[in-house]
């Protein structure tokens, strides 16, 4: 496993997995950004390319690229390797093995029940009657079998008694069950349950590692509410997190370099099916920030393709204010004459790739359709027109900006200065700054570990220390041990001394914990020069010196007072001249 390890490490660097996450700029020899595991007003999140670690000195989490994903993603180690794997293009044949290590987990209960339910509903869809039915149904939609297949696409009868006695015999308990939104009950103790999916087309749904975390159920019926049943949010499945197809399109998206972003479930599958396979899908709920970080870890350019009605076109823009946020590309393409994808490739077949080719920058669409809305000869359109734009132009980023003010001050024919002055005026709603929301276990740096990390960082100032500086000075245990350790390096080499032995040894149980504390050392001294470290470094040691000589007095002056209550004379003048000593330095 230490192999599959070292070669991912080798392949990905830990500022190309956390990017994505956060906006990182350079600052000295590593980079520097707002935490992704809490809310900051002040960067106090870290990445070091030279020791491949990041940590947060707010919030006291980070690690290397395994430790970091599994806490961005909320996976298990397993996970993040599979995961980072894929994103290093290494096939982990031993996956199960590492897994296996790790023991099931109750996600593993979920992701099995999952895989029962689609095997369920697929045999429903082929061996039944009813389920023919529905088959049929499909192929009129225009899909072929190889498609059904691959998609894993199935059939729920219109039973109450049809899948959850099929997952009891398997084993699947009824809170799994309940929580995956296979069933339903009247009772709170689960006594009497029975199925949610019922006459529905079920369209499985795959996470980022293409595991089956959910389904969609489509009614089959005119008068069936709701139109699409989908499963609730739990363990596995989180609809903000997921994109329908994204497990089959990431190689494809990856190869094309951009995503084309429908609405539904055939709308991505038609296309699919018609050779455009870098194409994913929202549904059940609109894109959000998470869907937008999933798609930046694979490409920075999209292309929009959601309902040609009014709602359709709401949910562009929507998403091209999100996307922006993320300064992704993003180019809208519109099925003329269709009222979505998957009617257009129906009934145009490979004029859709056409389509995709000639889409059209989001902004430039937009000042067209507002333009053709619009009277533009007229004072009252180009306010309306200029009303509806300001927000978007408003939050473009500065590098695209430029552009899109001249194409539109061109379209409008206003002036381009006065159009900058109407933009800077221009105020968005406002969103309240979030509290600064550190967990309770967060632990900043001590003194004791700022002394020990300039030391580690700048090994010759050790010598401006050695000798004035003792073990009991320090409060934290492991400092205590490590300094003694610096201290026996330092005196066998004294006289050669020029840095020190981390890889073998007493030093290399610590190697994690002195990583970060060096890490802080970095940011916070970076800039320093070695007059000003060697001043830094003698306050430090003078503090900490204090700091233990006023412990020791106030621990001193407890004694004082137990002796004298207790009439023990000697005790007392020992302490005294001990107190006097202390006073005296």
């Amino acid at each position: 496993m230490s192999d599959v390890l070292e070669d991912i490490k080798s392949r990905l660097d830990i500022y190309t997995v956390v990017s994505p996450y956060v906006q990182l700029k350079k600052t000295g020899r590593n980079f520097k950004g707002l935490c992704p595991f809490h809310s900051e007003k002040t960067p106090s999140f870290i990445v070091s390319q030279e020791k491949q670690i990041c940590h947060c000195f707010g919030c006291n989490k980070g690690g290397d690229i395994f430790a970091f994903t599994q806490e961005m993603e909320g996976i298990t180690f397993p996970e993040a390797v599979e995961f980072l794997a894929d994103k290093a293009g290494i096939k982990i044949e031993n996956i199960k093995k590492i897994r296996k290590q790790e023991g099931k987990s109750e996600k593993d209960e979920y992701f099995h029940a999952h895989e029962l339910a689609c095997e369920f509903f697929e045999n429903a869809l082929y061996k039944t009657n009813d389920g023919k039915k529905v088959l049929d149904y499909l192929h009129r939609r225009g899909l072929t079998d190889e498609t059904i297949k691959e998609f894993r696409i199935g059939f729920a009868p219109d039973e109450y008694e049809s899948l959850h006695p099929y997952l009891l015999k398997k084993g699947i308990s009824k809170k799994v069950m309940m929580n995956s939104g296979f069933v339903a009950s009247k009772t709170v103790t689960y006594d009497k349950i029975y199925d949610k999916f019922r006459a529905r087309l079920m369209f499985p749904i795959y996470d980022m590692l293409g595991r089956m975390c959910g389904f969609g159920g489509r009614a089959l019926k005119e008068d069936q509410a709701p139109k699409y049943l989908n499963s609730p949010e739990n363990i596995v499945y989180n609809k903000s997190k997921t994109l329908y197809g994204y497990s089959h399109a990431k190689q494809a998206i990856k190869a094309e370099d951009r995503v084309i972003l429908v609405e539904g479930y055939f709308d991505m599958i038609v296309p699919y099916q018609s050779g455009v396979k870098n194409i994913v899908a929202t549904s059940g709920t609109a894109l959000t920030s998470d869907h937008v970080r999933l798609i930046k870890r694979i490409t920075n350019r999209v292309i929009t393709c959601f309902d040609t009605d009014k709602a359709g076109f709401e949910a562009t823009k929507r998403a091209y204010s999100l996307l922006q946020k993320q300064e992704i590309d993003t180019k809208v393409l519109e099925v003329v004459g269709e009222k979505d994808p998957a009617d257009y490739v129906l009934k145009h077949g490979n004029k859709f790739k056409e389509l995709v080719d000639k889409s059209k920058d989001f902004f430039s669409f937009y000042v067209d359709k507002l333009i053709a809305e619009n009277d533009v000869t007229t004072s009252s359109g180009r306010k309306g027109i200029l009303k509806e734009a300001l927000p978007l132009l408003k939050e473009m980023p500065a590098t695209v900006r430029d552009y899109s003010v001249r194409e539109f001050a061109e379209k409008l024919n206003v002036n381009e200065k006065s159009l900058y002055d109407d933009i800077n005026k221009f105020e968005l709603p406002f969103d309240h700054p979030a509290k600064e929301d550190i967990p309770l276990d967060s632990k900043k740096v001590s003194l004791d570990e700022i002394i020990l990390g300039l030391v580690m960082q700048y090994p010759l100032l050790f010598s401006e220390i050695v000798d004035k500086l003792e073990q009991n000075y320090f409060s934290i245990d492991y400092v205590k041990e490590v300094y003694n350790e610096l201290v026996r390096q330092y005196n066998s080499t004294r006289e050669n001394f020029r840095n020190w032995d981390f890889d073998e040894g007493f030093l290399a149980q610590y190697r994690e914990k002195l990583n970060i504390i060096v890490l802080y050392v970095e940011d916070s001294y970076g800039v320093f020069s070695e007059d000003a470290l060697k001043e830094e470094l003698k306050k430090l040691v003078d503090k900490i010196k204090n700091d233990y000589r006023t412990k020791v007095l106030k621990e001193i002056h407890q004694k004082i007072v137990e002796a004298e209550k207790n009439d023990d004379k000697e005790a007392m003048l020992k302490f005294l001249r001990e107190q006097q000593r202390l006073l005296m330095n």
